[in-house]
């Protein structure tokens, strides 16, 4: 029997915006033949997969949780703290029911393209302020429960210079998925 995998998050999760074989979560579950249950909602924020938490994750009883979020809290002015708190409810549920987690470090943003590309929002800037905070928060809290990471953020940082792998500023084009990809890989090689 095959370990089961699941993703919880948002839209980066979920792949928003392509078709499914070019999402990186199903390109996971396709080049290595994984047992993945993509749990990623758009629009989904931390507080949102805590409700879902049950149904989503510890009803599934997966070898492996792993976990992004926090860009859809930034967007609707939630604090950095809030964020890590509801992760932190997380992995304590999640390492209570022996689920390894890993944890996704949400990657950059390009607040003038989403502004055109995707809708008009005055939380962009406070986001990308916000993103390094949280990205530094999250490398904490892999350090005191000694969880694997991938981090989305380091990759994306200079956002402007690889917008041409960006749908709208947000989300990622099937070349942006790739990178996403090719960076995933490391957690199964």
């Amino acid at each position: 029997m095959k370990n089961k995998y699941v993703f919880l998050g948002d839209s980066l999760i979920f792949g928003y915006g392509v078709k499914p074989k070019d999402n990186w979560v199903n390109k996971l579950k396709t080049n290595y033949d994984l047992d993945i249950y993509n749990k990623g909602i758009n629009g989904s924020t931390s507080t949102d997969m805590l409700v879902r938490f049950q149904g989503d994750v510890l009803d599934i009883s997966p070898k492996i949780l792993f976990l992004m979020a926090g860009t859809n809290d930034l967007l609707s002015n939630r604090s950095v703290t809030s964020i890590v708190n509801n992760i932190e409810i997380m992995i304590k549920d999640a390492v209570s029911n022996n689920i390894e987690v890993y944890i996704g470090i949400p990657p950059n943003i390009i607040p003038e393209m989403a502004n055109k590309l995707f809708m008009r929002c005055d939380t962009y800037d406070y986001c990308k302020e916000s993103l390094p905070l949280l990205r530094n928060e999250l490398l904490n809290l892999c350090n005191t429960y000694s969880l694997k990471y991938l981090d989305f953020y380091s990759l994306t940082e200079n956002a402007k210079e690889l917008s041409n792998l960006y749908l709208d500023g947000i989300h990622f084009n099937p070349e942006g998925q790739s990178l996403l990809f090719e960076k995933a890989k490391q957690l199964f090689n």
